[in-house]
């Protein structure tokens, strides 16, 4: 039996069942290696005593022939000199035999160390295995869990300007500065030392966007001091993205579909049309069936290759963007522009994979102390902004920081979160709210809402969950029919 033992404990991609087999045919060989060295062990026991007792006999030979040349027996002395002979040469014999057996049971003696130690080494790689499969699991499991916290009623008013901003400077870097990190990863920098600026009604978000339009100065600043530290190295950023189950609430999944159908204006209501559609070209009846697959797996292949700087010229990310503009801003929330603001503000986000990691977490300790501290009378969206903040952000572009930042939390702010959240339930139980429009992100979770079940009727997939929404619509639409 051979194992490449150096491939099974090189590779971190050998199966567990694989291993289990190696196990498996090792303690197999054990036995037959053990009754060999029983018998190696028989005969060396046998052999030694082949060779005492010819030793003895070469002794009493040496005495009889003493007394028969004392004697001068010559008759006895010479059958005394033929036994004696063949004794000695038994005796060369036995020692030969003794040192092929003794080499024989060490080698079965060493086999079955090494077999042994093959085993542990196999069962420590296994067991290595299955924890590292753990780990990643849990690690997923707990990316789900944040990625299915919505927070589409808060809005950080200062993210889209600071954004814009870095874009701006970004793009006037030289190439060789350019290519060595992100505009997105520039505004997380500036992020995290910028005071967070969290509403969530429309009327807080024009009041508090006048004020971070009188920010400019201060926000370019800031922008600049994140450019110089990137670029003389960060080692909270790297390349590793953020996982895709930490966009797992509507505006993540549809940040997810924009990108997957290459529509920047992506609404939920149109992602069931598309997908119709996509199937009636597909039934038999459409003579260009074949046509439309092809179309369709190519746009997708050609979105996959499309670069956030190149989405940024298309949209509306321009300098002095952000300025706050009363005539627009002044015209009811259903029109048509503010829709299109606030909407690819919904889904930025997911398209150029950041987040703001101590959001989703106060999001879950007020969660926690919800039964405790919150009534009917208590407002949880505006505990939750005055909460955020007071604390510094936890903007991150990569999974190590994504760590980083959790283990931070729960080390260093966890507790006096809780303080916040409490101080300032108790104030809000203290005063009379006024009763506001929700962001307009509200309308696009309520689309999702509505999406979801024509979505799941028309794949054909009662098993759609936030989890898998994205993956099985990719799925469908890379089908060949």
């Amino acid at each position: 039996m051979n194992i490449d033992l150096e491939q099974i404990l090189g590779s971190n991609s050998v199966s567990d069942s694989t291993l289990e087999s190696a196990i498996h045919l090792l303690e197999e060989s054990l036995p037959s290696y053990r009754r060999d060295l029983a018998y190696a062990l028989a005969n060396i026991r046998r052999a030694e005593q082949k060779y005492e007792q010819a030793r003895n006999n070469v002794s009493q030979q040496d005495k009889a022939l003493e007394l028969a040349k004392s004697q001068n027996n010559s008759a006895n002395i010479q059958i005394i000199l033929s036994d004696r002979l063949n004794n000695i040469q038994a005796i060369k014999k036995l020692e030969i035999e003794y040192e092929a057996l003794t080499k024989k049971a060490q080698a079965l003696k060493d086999k079955i160390s090494e077999t042994d130690n093959h085993i542990h080494k196999i069962q420590a790689k296994r067991k290595s295995l299955k924890t590292q499969t753990q780990t990643a699991q849990k690690r997923k499991y707990y990316y789900m869990a944040l990625g299915v916290i919505d927070s589409h009623f808060l809005v950080n008013v200062i993210e889209y300007p600071v954004i814009q901003e870095s874009v701006l400077q970004h793009s006037q870097l030289p190439v060789d500065v350019r290519i060595k990190f992100k505009p997105i990863e520039i505004a997380a920098y500036a992020l995290n030392r910028l005071p967070s600026v969290y509403v969530s009604t429309n009327d807080e978000y024009h009041q508090q966007l006048r004020h971070v339009s009188d920010e400019k100065l201060k926000i370019s600043d800031t922008i600049k001091r994140a450019i110089y530290a990137l670029r003389m190295g960060d080692p909270l950023y790297d390349s590793t993205p953020l996982p895709d189950e930490l966009f797992c609430e509507p505006r993540g999944l549809l940040g997810r579909l924009s990108v997957l159908f290459n529509r920047n204006d992506l609404r939920w209501v149109e992602v069931p049309k598309l997908l119709l559609k996509l199937k009636d070209q597909r039934s038999p009846l459409n003579q260009s069936i074949s046509n439309a697959s092809s179309h369709i797996s190519n746009y997708v292949r050609q979105n996959q290759y499309t670069h956030v700087q190149k989405y940024l010229q298309r949209s509306n990310l321009r300098k002095h963007n952000y300025e706050y503009d009363e005539e627009k801003f002044g015209s009811s929330p259903q029109s048509r522009q503010i829709e299109d603001k606030f909407l690819e503000f919904y889904t930025l986000r997911v398209k150029f994979k950041f987040v703001n990691v101590i959001e989703k977490l106060v999001m879950v300790q007020a969660l926690f102390m919800m039964i405790d501290i919150f009534d009917e009378g208590s407002s949880y969206n505006e505990i939750l902004c005055q909460t955020l903040n007071k604390h510094n952000a936890m903007y991150t572009t990569s999974e190590r920081g994504l760590n980083r930042f959790c283990k931070q939390f729960f080390e260093n702010h966890a507790q006096s979160v809780n303080a916040q959240i409490a101080k300032n339930s108790g104030k809000s139980q203290d005063r009379t709210h006024k009763k506001n429009d929700s962001i307009y992100f509200k309308q696009f979770n309520l689309e999702y809402q509505t999406a979801l079940p024509e979505i799941s009727k028309i794949l054909e997939r009662q098993d759609l969950s936030p989890e898998n929404l994205v993956s099985v619509i990719e799925q469908f639409i890379k089908k060949g029919g």
